[in-house]
């Protein structure tokens, strides 16, 4: 049996004893040679190995670029022809476009401060006689206005801030040029707002109520009161007649009745009583200015636009959702380059009764 084996002389216990005390510190110090072999080796990779610290990326927000100073009382539309050279800048110099003076347009702008540590004019860098030939010229893909912005880009790199204090701007036109930032700030996400566009176009939807939009210019009719204008020629709005017609040709196209909406500063019922609407036939939108933005937005939202070649016109179409938007005039260039989106422009000079659109639009 196992216990028959072990010893039973005291001597030999004794001497057993001592052995494996012995062995046992034995382990404990070859234990810990290892233990300190092994910390002063990873003290050694330390020192002889630099340090790497991994810095996880953060989402930079652009600098901010502020156009300094008020530009009058003047309407949405009219007051954009202010900055359109800021926003081309603002773009090229990736940055983010403010403004100490006007709300509606800091729409959908996340809020920022203007860093001042090393705050730059733009002035300084790109002169104002230079300023408007430069502009044009990048948008319209010149390789030497490309050049010279890019040098500025360059050379404002480390600018902290940029201020732009132009006082004396007047563009009409490049509307192409600065769609898609008008459409940024002021088209609001369909998420979260009544004002959103369609979900879906006419096209893809023609069960329903085809929308239809006219804007009516107050300075077009307003100095006119108690004249006949039912033919009158107008400058910023389509004439009576044409509207009239045009609207005749979408009641025969569409299966539904036509949602009419109609945008009219100071609104004169004698005066759209030109277009032999019936009541209940169309909204009108004469909001205080207040609300200025909400009634651009609803009009903008209109399967077709009726428009002249007003400012707050441009405006309504720039933000309109896929569709058409039939223009009268065209001389002023404002719808140069607008056809986007799935929006496209046709001057009432090429429409006709059976005028098809194209299917797609180069910013589709």
């Amino acid at each position: 049996m196992l216990y028959d084996a072990l010893p039973t002389a005291a001597g030999k216990t004794s001497s057993l004893r001592r052995h494996k005390r012995h062995y046992a510190y034995l382990c404990v110090f070859a234990t810990l040679v290892v233990h300190v072999q092994s910390k002063l080796a990873e003290i050694q990779l330390q020192l002889c190995t630099p340090a790497l610290t991994v810095v996880e990326p953060e989402e930079q927000t652009p600098r901010m670029y502020l156009r300094v100073g008020p530009l009058g009382g003047e309407g949405m539309g009219s007051v954009l022809q202010h900055f359109k050279q800021s926003i081309v800048l603002s773009q090229v110099l990736d940055s983010s476009l403010h403004f100490g003076w006007n709300e509606i347009y800091n729409a959908n702008a996340e809020s920022q401060t203007l860093n001042v540590t090393k705050a730059c004019r733009v002035q300084d860098f790109i002169p104002h006689e230079d300023r408007d030939a430069v502009v044009r010229g990048w948008c319209a893909g010149e390789d030497s206005a490309i050049a010279r912005l890019d040098d500025v880009k360059t050379r404002m790199a480390d600018c902290t801030g940029i201020l732009d204090t132009e006082v004396d701007e007047l563009t009409q036109d490049l509307n192409g040029c600065i769609m898609p930032w008008v459409r940024s700030r002021l088209i609001p996400p369909r998420s979260s707002s009544p004002f959103a566009p369609p979900s879906l176009p006419y096209s893809s939807n023609p069960s329903r109520p085809m929308s239809v939009g006219i804007h009516i210019r107050w300075g077009d009719t307003a100095p006119l009161r108690g004249t006949d204008i039912s033919t009158h020629d107008f400058y910023g709005s389509m004439n009576f007649p044409d509207i009239a017609r045009i609207l005749a040709d979408l009641r025969a196209f569409s299966s539904n009745p036509l949602e009419i909406t109609i945008a009219m500063e100071e609104a004169d019922r004698a005066v759209i009583a030109l277009l032999n609407l019936e009541a209940g036939e169309y909204t009108l939108l004469d909001s205080p200015q207040t609300q200025a933005l909400d009634d651009l937005r609803v009009l903008s939202r209109s399967d077709v636009l009726l428009l002249g070649e007003s400012s707050y016109g441009v405006l309504t179409h720039l933000l309109a959702p896929p569709g058409l938007t039939i223009v009268k005039g065209g001389g002023l260039g404002k719808f140069r380059n607008t056809s986007g989106f799935g929006r496209h422009v046709v001057y009432l000079d090429d429409y006709t009764s059976n005028f098809q659109p194209p299917t797609r639009s180069p910013h589709d």
